[in-house]
Parts: structure tokens; sequence; C-alpha cells
């Protein structure tokens, strides 16, 4: 293919009908649709709706494709996270290199042109830093198809120097995990002494299990405000947020806003059941405690024992459902808004698909937003997220484009499509269809698929 790909007839997210043209990696210009014309350098998008790429912001890769040999334990989360830990595979280098490459290609097959991988530093035997080599090999074998990202997360306990040998080893940023520290207070602001001194981003796990010693998206965004941190933070999972009541979370939401962090949304985390249920239960009048489920009353104690005099558990049915922090306060305060899978095929989330539009259908369902909204925090609000360029068919911005055979964003994302094509920097990387079955009169004159009788 030249450095000047066009593709036609194809369908924008306003419905206009566009010839698009692409010019060394960027989208160049738009112009109506004419007739396709074979040609190398053309790409026919007819009953295709162009999109911008997906992006993956937050994915554990180095647990990617584990839950069959791992299994899983019937006590939630907590059992999820033994079953792991107990696998004695889990950083055989083979192995981990055979999962992370097939989990790359199948969200690249699925449109996903960049992705966020958070791998643990410092567990398992042998090398500390095994799963950050091995994701830096893989960014170089497969930077035609997609950028990979790679946050380094230490253990709990990892000393300081240890702990900053992962960005030599090959990672792009610094993760965390405060809530396993004993005191989560110090350890963010050890995470963010420890930024500042690779010169690196933060992307840190945080409220995404109820913990009643502090809300640390809120510590984070008073920290960020006092210290003019300059480097780009992001915060994942926040579901912690969703127990608050309104004046205490626009309190919350503000301080967010304020501090210029982004907020990774994760759907399908694994408390999901859990809030669910608590969606039913939590705050109905008389209800004791104890009626709730354990993640359920998890959260109630969490709220109350809060530093915030403010904070408690909302009204019945105002729990976020599946985990994720309450996206239309922050959308509605400007705050950076992405959403991510989590977990492929673990312990945590067995049945992972590594597709964003599912993510994005999560979104709409569940978490109420529109289609496009949804659709935003898996791609463009993913990207700024991440810190990449503007993508999408618009002139000027980078060609990383996935075309689903759909006719709006609302039917893409009901029914995901399997016909896709995926454009990374003006190249056309991955293409998949589904062959047409051809039909046969059926008895009563109804057409079916042959074979089906």
């Amino acid at each position: 293919m030249t450095d000047t790909t066009t593709l036609t007839g194809a369908t924008l997210p306003d419905g206009r009908v566009r010839d698009v043209v692409l010019r060394h990696g960027s989208v160049s210009h738009l112009r109506p649709a004419g007739p396709a014309v074979p040609a190398c350098n053309h790409v026919d998008l007819r009953g295709y709706l162009l999109l911008p790429a997906p992006v993956e912001p937050h994915l554990h890769l180095d647990r990617a494709l584990t839950w069959e040999p791992t299994g899983t334990d019937p006590g939630g989360r907590d059992g999820a996270t033994r079953s792991w830990r107990a696998w004695p595979a889990r950083y055989g280098v083979a192995d981990l290199r055979r999962r992370a490459h097939t989990a790359l290609l199948a969200l690249s097959a699925n449109g996903v042109t960049a992705v966020r991988a958070h791998v643990d530093v410092g567990a398992g035997a042998g090398s500390p830093l095994r799963a950050v080599e091995i994701l830096r090999d893989l960014r170089e074998d497969l930077y035609r198809i997609l950028d990979l990202q790679v946050v380094a997360v230490p253990s709990p306990g990892l000393s300081d120097r240890a702990a900053l040998d992962a960005f030599a080893a090959g990672a792009n940023l610094l993760g965390g995990r405060p809530h396993l520290a004993p005191d989560p207070r110090i350890e963010t602001r050890r995470l963010l002494r420890l930024a500042d001194r690779a010169e690196t981003d933060l992307d840190v796990h945080l409220d995404d299990q109820p913990d009643r010693r502090v809300l640390a998206v809120a510590d984070l965004a008073r920290l960020l405000r006092a210290s003019g941190f300059g480097r780009r933070v992001t915060a994942s999972h926040c579901a912690g947020l969703g127990v608050l009541r309104p004046p205490a979370l626009a309190k919350v939401v503000e301080a967010i806003a304020a501090s210029g962090m982004g907020v990774v949304g994760l759907p399908s985390a694994a408390d999901t059941g859990a809030l669910r249920t608590s969606r039913q239960l939590v705050g109905v009048r008389g209800l004791p405690d104890r009626r709730l489920p354990a993640r359920a009353r998890a959260l109630v104690r969490n709220a109350r024992a809060a530093a915030d005099p403010t904070c408690d558990v909302r009204r019945a049915g105002q729990v976020p459902f599946g985990g994720t922090a309450p996206l239309h306060a922050l959308l509605r305060a400007g705050v950076p808004l992405a959403a991510g899978g989590d977990h492929l095929r673990d312990a945590l989330h067995p049945m992972g698909r590594a597709d964003a539009f599912e993510t994005a259908a999560l979104l709409a369902a569940a978490g109420g937003l529109t289609p496009a909204d949804a659709y935003a925090a898996v791609s463009t609000g993913a990207r700024a997220v991440l810190g990449l360029p503007a993508a999408g068919p618009e002139p000027g911005a980078v060609a990383d484009l996935v075309a689903v055979r759909a006719g709006s964003l609302a039917e893409a994302l009901a029914a995901p499509p399997t016909d896709r094509i995926v454009i990374r920097h003006g190249r056309v990387v991955a293409r998949a269809t589904t062959p047409r079955v051809p039909a046969q009169r059926g008895r009563a004159g109804v057409r079916v698929p042959v074979g089906v009788r």
C-alpha cells in the first residue's frame, strides 16, 4: 500500500458518507463519496461505519488467558487472587510471551491500536523484571500494529531501587496499589516521589476495593494540587466514588478535575456481583447491614468510616453497577475519562473477549452513557488519558481507525460486528469478514441459510 490511501464510501459517526483520504499516517481530507475505483490504494468501505480506533487503557497482560490453567476459587475476588498466586507457571518466560502475544493480536484484530498493560514487578520466582522485559520485546515486535505502554506495578514491600530498575528494563510508567500498603497515604506519596525520580507518568489502582482508612482518589487529588506534580497521572477503578452522597461526590469530583488527573473506569471489574446486589439493598429503610452480601457490607463500612463526615452510602439504586466510577459526574466536570477491560480470561474475569466494543456496550447499558460517550471512553477519551495524539476520521487526526459493518454506533455497540477493518497509521493491519451464507427456500417459502432445516 502506498503512502496515500483512500477509504471510499465510509459512513462517518454523524451519518455522512464520505471518501476519506489518508496520507503519511494521518487523515488528509474528506471528500464527497464517489464510485469505488478498484485499485491497490483504495479500500471499499461501503456499508461500513468508520470510527476512531479503540484503545485498551488498562489491562493486566501478564495474567491474560490464564483462567483455564488456574481455575478460580468460590471465595469471590479474594479467591480468584489466591488461585492466581498459587499457579506455579505464573511467570514462565515462554508461556508469558505466548499468552501476551496472543492477547495483543486478538486486541488488534478487534480494532485496538494502543494498549496500556499493568504488570506486577517483584512477584513470582526468578527475575522480578522478566514480565517487563518480555513486554518490552513484544512492544518492539508489534509496533506496526499497536502502541504498547508498560506500567510497572511494584509488589508490596519492593524497595525503591528495585522499582526504579523496571524503567531500565523497559517500563514506560509507574503503577501501584496503595490499598495493599500498611498506610495507603504514605504509599501514595512514595509512588509520587518515585515517579518524579524516574521522570515518568503515574497510573495507580485506587479504591478498587473498599478501604475504610482513606478515599484514595481524593487523597491523591489533594496531593497533586498541593505538590504541583507536573507529570500525567491516571487513577484506575475509583469505584469508591460510587458510595458517596451527591454533596460529597461533587466535592471530590471537583478536586479530581482541578488536579488534572485522568480516570479509567473498569465496568467489567470483579466486584460486579456484590455491587449489583447492593443496588437493591443498600439504604433500604430498616435493612440491617448483616443482610447485605459481604462485599456490599464492606462498601457500607468504608463509606461510614471515611474521614469526610458527609460521606455515606447513597440511596438504593444509586450505587454504580460494575465496580466503576460514577461516570456522568466525571464527564460533567470535564475529567478525562477512559474505560478498559482490566482482565482478559483470567481468574478475575474468565470471559473477557478483548473487545472494546463490549466495554463500551457495558458503559451504555449499565453506566447509562449515550453510545457516543460510551465509545469515546474507549477511543478518543482513552487516547487522551494515555497521552496519545487524537485519532479519527477528521482532517489532521492520526489515521488509527476501525471500520465495522453497521449502520450506526448504537447498532455497533448493541451487536458488535465481526466484520472489521483495522487501520493503523494509515495502513490496514487487520481484516475480518463473516462469510455470507447463501439462502434457500424452506417449505413455507421462508428463506433460510443452507444447512438449516
